[in-house]
């Protein structure tokens, strides 16, 4: 790599580490250009050159920690056998992932349930589509193979799911959010999620 190509290679990262601050901090909407070439000590031709636009940098943001965190749950959930142990990898380490940066799961949290953004409309939804399609995966191996009663894969994907994001979401908001998503908390989830919180089984009637 040639001094000027690792010298803009430079500048387009710290243009993504900044914007990453920005956007967790304040929300897509509340950042513009001017605060992210102040903070990444830029100008805006040398913003224009790396990125079409604001959307194009936040896209590009999206879908690097998306990439990075599907990667990960992927070779983790593969390597397990069992469905206890995997969907105790994939929230082990989704924890280990939003704690080794938490302004990753602010990004993501706020954009996901904040004000559409048109510019990349769709955009998050696959990305968070295909995390989601790894559980459902799971579920169906379970029914499969009688490690889970018979039910909808998909209603327990999105049940396990939420048992998972949620303190995500709460604690990623925390000064240290390691010193609340835990082992101890992955375990106490999938634990919950595979034996209920009920200690006979009843039909629920409505109130």
């Amino acid at each position: 790599m040639s001094v000027r190509s690792d010298a803009a290679a430079k500048t387009r990262e710290r243009l993504l580490e900044e914007s990453l601050t920005l956007f967790s901090q304040r929300g897509y909407a509340a950042t513009g250009i001017r605060d992210i070439l102040k903070a990444a000590k830029v100008t805006q031709p040398t913003l224009y050159y790396h990125f079409a636009d604001k959307a194009s940098l936040f896209q590009a943001l999206i879908e690097r920690h998306y990439g990075e965190s599907q990667e990960q749950l992927t070779a983790t959930i593969d390597s397990q056998a069992s469905v206890a142990n995997k969907l105790l990898a994939f929230t082990t380490s989704s924890f280990e992932y939003c704690c080794a940066d938490p302004r990753v799961p602010r990004l993501m949290f706020q954009t996901y349930f904040g004000a559409t953004i048109p510019e990349i409309d769709g955009v998050l939804d696959k990305l968070t589509e295909k995390r989601f399609r790894l559980i459902v995966k799971v579920m169906e191996q379970g029914i499969q193979f009688g490690e889970l009663s018979p039910s909808d894969p998909e209603f327990l994907a999105l049940a396990f799911c939420s048992m998972v994001d949620q303190p995500i979401n709460l604690f990623s908001r925390k000064s240290r959010p390691k010193k609340y998503l835990t082992p101890e908390l992955a375990h106490a989830i999938v634990k919950l999620f595979l034996s209920g919180a009920s200690i006979r089984t009843k039909n629920v009637t409505g109130p």
